[in-house]
């Protein structure tokens, strides 16, 4: 049987990790990108807004494609332990209208980064800006960038749907 699984989003690296991810769980699957629009800031700039961005994507997709999981992927910046970090938060929507998250690590951002988020640009604008290279949202991403891609943005999203699949890997334990 072939599980349907859209993707609240029309970038390649997302589409991908998506699909990689669902392909090792599922086997057979059928990715269905969906243009939807995250009803949050460009950058969010708290764990909660990124994680309210993904819901709202996950959600959208799935009643959008009529699949069988939506898949919402939300990046964004965190304030913790009094820094500024790069974080993302997936989601990942049932027909029966459950939700499973995933929150991926956080790598620190530069001030010169952070100092322009805040006022307003967007990361991927920022990081594009600051190394002179066109489109990295859509490439290697911020993390790519600041680990000399030693890892990138495809395996940061890989590994934050890993980590919201878990509860549908195993629901009895996430269950009252």
């Amino acid at each position: 049987m072939v599980i349907k699984v859209a993707v609240g989003s029309t970038n390649p690296v997302k589409i991908k990790a998506t699909e990689n991810i669902m392909r090792r769980i599922y086997g057979d699957v059928e990715i269905i990108p969906v243009d939807v629009a995250s009803k949050v800031s460009h950058t969010p700039l708290t764990d909660e807004e990124c994680a309210e961005g993904a819901i709202y994507r996950a959600k959208e997709a799935i009643v959008k494609a009529e699949a069988d999981l939506g898949v919402g992927l939300e990046g964004g910046v965190a304030r913790r332990a009094g820094r500024y970090f790069l974080t993302g938060w997936c989601a990942v929507a049932g027909v029966e209208g459950e939700v499973a998250l995933g929150c991926g690590g956080g790598i620190e951002l530069p001030d010169v980064v952070v100092k322009k988020v805040l006022s307003g640009k967007e990361l991927g604008d920022v990081i594009d800006e600051i190394t002179g290279i066109s489109g990295t949202k859509r490439k290697m991403g911020a993390v790519g960038v600041l680990t000399n891609e030693l890892t990138n943005r495809q395996e940061s999203w890989e590994h934050t749907l890993l980590y919201a699949m878990a509860r549908k890997l195993h629901p009895d334990l996430y269950t009252g």
